[in-house]
Formats: structure tokens, sequence, C-alpha cells
């Protein structure tokens, strides 16, 4: 009999996130940083992350201290932009998103405009 078991790691990371608030505190401790993230990982091995712009769909693994994000769709936050027609099916997804996992917190590097930006998802 084969039995599917997640790895603590996995069970550890479930449930929601969301980015630091705005305030001079946290610009300070994190620098330039992403506003008004949220993100959903269920136990079922899915996730919703949400932006100000765009709501992504998906499944989630764990690969030693880094969470994978594999995209399925990703549409836009405003629901009229997803009439135009390269939104409008939902197959916007880029690469795979991957986070360190830092106790309770998620965190990632891009470049913007030349830029650092950092991602930190603080689990509530």
């Amino acid at each position: 009999m084969l039995l599917f078991c997640q790895t603590k790691s996995q069970d550890s990371v479930i449930g929601e996130y969301s980015s630091p608030e705005r305030s001079t505190l946290n610009s300070l401790r994190h620098g330039a940083y992403a506003l008004d993230l949220n993100l959903q990982l269920q136990e079922n091995g899915e996730y919703v992350y949400s932006t100000c712009a765009q709501i992504a769909k998906g499944t989630w693994t764990v690969r030693n201290n880094e969470l994978i994000l594999k995209c399925r769709e990703k549409r836009m936050a405003i629901d009229s932009l997803n009439q135009v027609e390269k939104y409008a099916k939902g197959k916007i997804c880029g690469e795979d998103e991957v986070f360190e996992i830092k106790g309770k917190k998620l965190y990632r590097e891009e470049m913007l405009k030349n830029k650092k930006f950092k991602i930190i998802l603080f689990k509530k």
C-alpha cells in the first residue's frame, strides 16, 4: 500500500501570507519591497496569489528551503481587463516563482528597472 504524506516542511508552510504594511519602520527594515500582496497556500497543494493588479492560481511544492509556485492561470484583478483579448484566456503565466523559506517568512528578489526589488511575505 502506497501512502501519500506531506513532509514536515510542506505542512509548516500551509496558510496565508501577506506583504508588510507601508510604514517608515518597514521601509527602513526591508528597503524597497512590494505592497498589497496576499498568498494562500492550501492543504491540497493549490495556491491563490493576489497583487493589486493580478490574481494567479496554480500548484505549489516545497524543495529544500524553497517554495515553488507553478502558475496554472493568471487573471487581471480588474475584471473588465479580462475581456481584453491578450488577457481573456487566463494564460498569462510566466516562469515558476521561487521563494526562499525563512521561518514564517517567504522571500525573493527581482530586478525592476535596474533596481533590486524585494518580495517579502509574512505568515498570518
